[in-house]
């Protein structure tokens, strides 16, 4: 007999690593060193908790088959709470994913941002998602069981007791698929992308027989009754026919017409139209059993009125015009004017007549040794004998402001500073750098603030400062009493 040796044509060892048990290794790798096995369970949570407790975001990028993925890590971040010693006996049986799906306490959240649709779909305070990068998506039904049997294989193996999802079909679907394992159970978190609702699931009535259908098909145990909550939500846009508008407020002495004198210390406040964009309304019937409540087609018990909850939301413009707003956007954008008061008020004024004068001379009393007087170097004593300058405010309107701030001038004057000093908390106030309220720097500001947006601008601000300085100056040189 002849020995024959038979050629080793083909040879593939098996011991090479693949890359498929890499992608698996590196998903194991993630979840020890962003140390999530063994995640123990924590309390339950509040209604408002997905809303108003901060969620922690990690990611990391995967590659696999050609395909670039990004893992992330998604975590409620709570306030440390004191948690009961005494703790029931089976809740060491259950994992954190149960527990929190079968908490009512945030349905109905608006989350729809970021991936946050996973908490609002399966009510989860922690979960790993895996998305397609660099707008790749996955249609493919062997790769979405691939990529999902990867995750559970990782998830085993490091004894992650976390929701697993990937994203798949296009990313405007927000389509997730995913698993919870551990402890001897296995939660499937599955969902369907429907372009067009069927007639029997409009209404509870087709979604139950759907549910009760699917859930007797995977676990094999028929289902009598279940516990249901339902929310109607209303949404309203246009609250006339018309639009509406808000009217400013009506400062008739700033329009020259009639003197609402009533009204010179306050500014305006609100918006010069609705600044309410969308108002959403929300009526919910919490944890119903289906035997007590019909909802089909002929017939329904959910009638909005009689919802044991209701609950509203306002969603606001953008950027609404606000009266104060703008005001003081118009004063603080006098700080990077740059032109002087002689650009502003032009010849008109009383002391730049004789500009070049009044520059050599306001120069000369620097080199003096002797201290000299205010109205040596401005050129005039007294105020009341020099004729106003002419600019945007009129004299009717100027008048009772400069009265406003020197109310000592007027005999029947109706807003006399108050030397009360009002008592305000430390508190309250710590940290806030202003002036005394009603005092005469707090009624100038109030005053240049509705000179700049209403009565001319830069050069209406210039005017009212050069009366108030002349005013000043008078009253420094007479030794009057400055009020306020």
């Amino acid at each position: 007999m002849h020995h024959v040796e038979i050629e080793d044509f083909y040879h593939h060892d098996f011991t090479t690593v693949s890359e498929w048990e890499v992608f698996i290794a590196r998903i194991e790798e993630l979840i020890h060193e962003w140390k999530l096995p063994h995640m123990k369970v924590t309390n339950s949570l509040k209604p408002g908790d997905f809303i108003n407790c901060q969620w922690h975001e990690t990611s990391e990028k995967l590659n696999f088959a050609d395909v670039e993925f990004l893992l992330k890590h998604y975590k409620l971040e709570k306030e440390s709470e004191n948690e009961d010693a005494a703790k029931e006996e089976n809740e060491e049986e259950w994992i954190q994913c149960q527990k929190d799906a079968l908490d009512i306490s945030n349905d109905f959240v608006k989350l729809n941002d970021n991936c946050m649709e996973i908490a609002r779909y399966y009510g989860v305070r922690e979960f790993l998602v895996l998305i397609p990068a660099r707008k790749a998506i996955l249609t493919d039904e062997t790769r979405i069981k691939i990529v999902l049997s990867s995750l559970t294989i990782a998830a085993n193996n490091a004894n992650c007791y976390i929701p697993l999802l990937v994203q798949i079909q296009e990313s405007w679907q927000k389509m997730y698929l995913g698993c919870c394992a551990g402890k001897g159970t296995c939660v499937n978190l599955d969902m369907v992308h429907l372009k067009k609702i069927p007639p029997h699931c409009r209404y509870l009535t087709g979604l139950l027989t759907l549910f009760k259908q699917k859930i007797g098909e995977g676990c094999g145990v028929k289902i009598d009754s279940v516990m249901v909550s339902a929310r109607f939500s209303y949404l309203l846009k246009d609250w006339t026919n018309s639009t509406w508008t808000q009217e400013p407020p009506d400062f008739d002495f700033m329009q020259g017409e009639t003197l609402g004198v009533a009204e010179l210390g306050k500014l305006p406040f609100g918006a010069t139209f609705d600044p309410v964009r969308e108002l959403h309304l929300f009526v919910t019937w919490p944890q119903m059993s289906d035997n007590v409540v019909v909802d089909s087609e002929g017939y329904s018990d959910l009638e909005p009125q009689l919802a044991p909850e209701w609950s509203v939301q306002v969603k606001m413009v953008a950027l609404p015009a606000c009266l104060l707003g703008e005001y003081m956007s118009d004063f603080l954008h006098l700080c990077n004017n740059q032109k002087t008061m002689v650009e502003l008020l032009g010849e008109n004024a009383s002391y730049i007549h004789d500009d070049e004068q009044m520059l050599s001379s306001a120069f000369s009393v620097l080199t003096e040794s002797r201290i000299p007087t205010i109205s040596a170097v401005v050129g005039r004593a007294n105020t009341k004998k020099n004729k106003n300058i002419e600019g945007p405010i009129s004299e009717e309107i100027l008048l009772p402001i400069l009265y406003f701030l020197f109310p000592d001038a007027d005999e029947n004057s109706k807003f006399p500073y108050n030397d009360i000093v009002p008592i305000v908390e430390d508190d309250q106030w710590k940290g806030v750098k202003t002036c005394t309220m009603d005092s005469l720097v707090w009624r100038l500001s109030v005053v240049a603030a509705h000179c700049t947006h209403n009565l001319g601008g830069a050069t209406a601000l210039a005017q009212l400062w050069h009366e108030f300085v002349q005013e000043i100056r008078f009253r420094w040189e007479k030794n009057v009493l400055i009020p306020g």
